[in-house]
């Protein structure tokens, strides 16, 4: 079965009869409503020809009229095809209400409406670049599992095998990028990037790593299908060059941010510069050229993971813009769903995160055997689950004695609310203990009070 069924190539001007019933199909009440529809969603042929009710108009007739209306909308792209033909795009209503709610998502709005709900920020964004890594590395065949690869970039140990040290890489990437966004794009960051990304998972690093594919055997399949063959790789130097002038200034036509970060998503994905690593670089530079353009709440997303979940609706969003006469469109929409599917996932925790501190102010309120100190202190370990408590540090926070602040501690730990761990010789520290929301709720702390 092909990836993508190939549209038709119907030249409405060749027969009169044929224009005529193409212009009329906007006249026939029975096709509107579906017109309009697959007008806005931005239907491939193959979704157009499935979904349309009988009607004496032929499905290809009904592209046809489809087609006019794009041809006469499009916009050129800088990038171009091995024919040296541009890409071409669309900006439906569609991906206009994507694109909106997108801007009032990274704009801040989620953290404004739950000002608690993300407390430890860095540990959030950490935790979603990792999820970022392990996706993007599953994508192009990594086959870790997701909690072994979770903890395997929490604990920093070394890495097993290939797909681990894929992870690991993307992980490492991931930071870079972090740290590049004040960087313009150059070929030289491009292949840094791709360095990092590839690291000691090569078969030819000496030839393949941090350089410019200089090969033309290079062919994209899916499940044993060739989907895509690259152009040639003379042509690369000079189509990288115009991608960092793209990314790097606005430009005589100003494209709005979140789809000229798609757009550079599918340059590199389409030209393949690399002899590897294509699909991680491609995804990495998307997150640098957000972040750069202070969408800052990109770091708290994990886009692949949406790739993940239906990798041939992936593929089939560069298939279709590459065989429908260059329309970009169909990978920008594919690409700003999977985006705002991000946002309402991150939107869907932030609520989740408010309604757990609210339960544990409610609980908190009626839980006995604690006094208003250990209270807070429990509150405070519920938004910050990295921090480190001391009996100094709760003495001094209360105006306490020492006695008074290591007996607070020693019996939240004997309840379970904490662990104890020594730093170095001396120092005893206590650590929030993970599912306090659960401890209230079952009221199994455990009663009864240890000796340090």
């Amino acid at each position: 079965m092909r990836v993508a069924e190939r549209p038709p190539q119907l030249d409405i001007f060749e027969n009169p009869d044929t224009f005529r019933r193409v212009l009329a199909i906007g006249s026939k009440p029975e096709l509107q409503s579906i017109v309009h529809y697959a007008a806005d969603q931005y239907w491939y042929w193959s979704d157009l020809k499935y979904r349309l009710p009988k009607t004496d108009a032929k499905p290809e007739e009904i592209w046809a009229f489809l087609k006019i209306g794009r041809r006469a909308n499009r916009k050129l792209s800088p990038i171009l095809d091995k024919k040296n033909e541009p890409f071409t795009y669309a900006v439906p209503d569609s991906l206009l209400r994507e694109m909106s709610e997108i801007d009032k998502f990274a704009g801040g709005v989620l953290t404004a409406d739950h000002p608690a709900a993300l407390p430890s920020k860095e540990r959030y964004i950490i935790s979603s670049l990792m999820d970022e890594a392990i996706a993007s590395s599953q994508l192009e065949g990594a086959t870790t599992e997701y909690r072994v690869a979770k903890e395997m970039l929490r604990t920093g140990r070394k890495p097993k095998d290939k797909s681990e040290k894929m992870i690991l890489n993307n992980w490492y990437a991931m930071q870079f990028i972090r740290e590049k966004t004040q960087t313009n794009l150059s070929i030289e960051m491009l292949c840094e990037l791709q360095n990092i990304l590839t690291k000691d998972t090569l078969e030819h690093p000496e030839e393949e790593a941090g350089k410019l594919r200089n090969r033309d055997d290079i062919g994209i399949y899916y499940k044993g299908e060739l989907v895509h063959e690259p152009p040639k790789h003379d042509a690369l130097k000079e189509h990288m060059e115009k991608l960092c002038e793209f990314a790097n200034n606005d430009g005589k036509n100003w494209v709005h941010p979140i789809l000229k970060g798609a757009m550079i998503h599918f340059w590199i994905g389409y030209d393949h510069p690399f002899c590897d690593g294509n699909g991680r670089t491609a995804r990495a530079l998307m997150y640098w050229y957000m972040l750069r353009q202070r969408y800052a709440l990109f770091q708290y997303l994990s886009i692949s993971k949406h790739f993940l979940r239906a990798p041939a609706r992936y593929i089939r969003a560069y298939v279709h813009s590459e065989v429908d006469e260059n329309d970009l469109t169909y990978f920008l929409a594919y690409n700003l769903d999977a985006i705002g599917h991000a946002f309402r996932d991150l939107e869907g925790y932030l609520k989740r995160k408010q309604q757990e501190l609210s339960d544990a102010n409610g609980l908190l309120r009626k839980f006995h055997g604690l006094n208003l100190r250990q209270k807070g202190l429990i509150y405070h370990a519920i938004q910050h689950p990295d921090w480190l408590y001391t009996i100094d540090g709760h003495k001094n926070s209360h105006g306490i004695s020492y006695e008074t602040a290591r007996h607070d501690l020693m019996q939240l730990e004997s309840k379970g609310f904490l662990n104890q761990e020594r730093q170095g010789k001396r120092l005893l520290v206590f650590i929030p203990s993970g599912k306090m929301i659960d401890k209230l709720k079952t009221g199994q702390a455990q009663v009864g009070l240890k000796t340090p």
